[in-house]
């Protein structure tokens, strides 16, 4: 079963709402409309109180415009739809994370592609809804990576090093999983530095709590009982690990 899409329709001819409306209804019964207006004043209200999945916006209104709405609007999670008769606005529309862009006469052929387009990139849409949970969830004590097409949160506190593998990342952790990151190890040093990271090298960052020991303060034993040569021009740094540690 199609999970329910909720839209606003903002069009201030009546024409063309009633156009698309019945248009919406005749093909996806999964769209429900559950407001509309026909002036920018009321239609940011509603934008504001019934907080829609998918907005088909008219862009010139009597009493303003699609941007002035939008700019009015508190952090909107909806996606937006332009319909309009003037081209000349689709750079801006652009410019306001638009999904998609209709001219009018609208056609239904089109519409209905622009639609099943949404419907498909629906679960991938990153709202601000999205924004939230997921930043509840990465924590100060998490790391998100991405390792090919997916994202895994890892313990920070389980990392015992990051080396450089070209544009990628190759982290150890302490249970002895690995994973390569499709970022540069210079990402990830600006994300770890304060969260108790040392750059041993031009190409290995090490967690300071799975350093064991140090040999000759030129070498660090790591948890694993790996060792890692620190640079001669990172060995100043040493003496602060050193402090630490003792």
């Amino acid at each position: 079963m199609n999970q329910i899409i909720s839209a606003v329709i903002i069009e201030d001819e009546e024409e063309a709402f009633t156009y698309l409306k019945a248009t919406l209804e005749k093909h996806f019964c999964n769209i429900n409309i559950i407001g509309s207006s026909n002036n920018a004043k009321n239609a940011i209200d509603i934008l504001n109180n019934l907080n829609p999945e998918l907005v088909f916006m008219d862009i010139e209104l009597p009493d303003g415009n699609a941007f002035q709405i939008l700019d009015a609007i508190n952090n909107y999670d909806f996606e937006v739809i332009f319909v309009t008769a003037h081209s000349n606005y689709i750079e801006k529309a652009i410019a306001y994370y638009a999904f998609n862009f209709l001219t009018k006469p609208i056609e239904v052929k089109q519409l209905i592609n622009i639609i099943k387009r949404y419907i498909h990139l629906k679960k991938r849409l990153f709202t601000k809804q999205k924004y939230i949970l997921l930043k509840e969830f990465l924590t100060e004590s998490k790391l998100l990576i991405q390792t090919g097409n997916e994202h895994i949160a890892i313990n920070i506190n389980d990392i015992i090093k990051s080396e450089a593998d070209g544009n990628y990342s190759h982290f150890t952790m302490a249970d002895k999983s690995t994973y390569l990151a499709s970022k540069s190890l210079k990402y990830y040093e600006n994300l770890l530095l304060e969260k108790g990271f040392f750059r041993a090298n031009r190409s290995t960052l090490v967690n300071i709590e799975h350093i064991r020991s140090i040999y000759k303060k030129q070498a660090l034993i790591l948890s694993n009982k790996e060792k890692v040569i620190v640079s001669i021009r990172n060995k100043s740094k040493l003496s602060e690990i050193i402090n630490y540690l003792s």
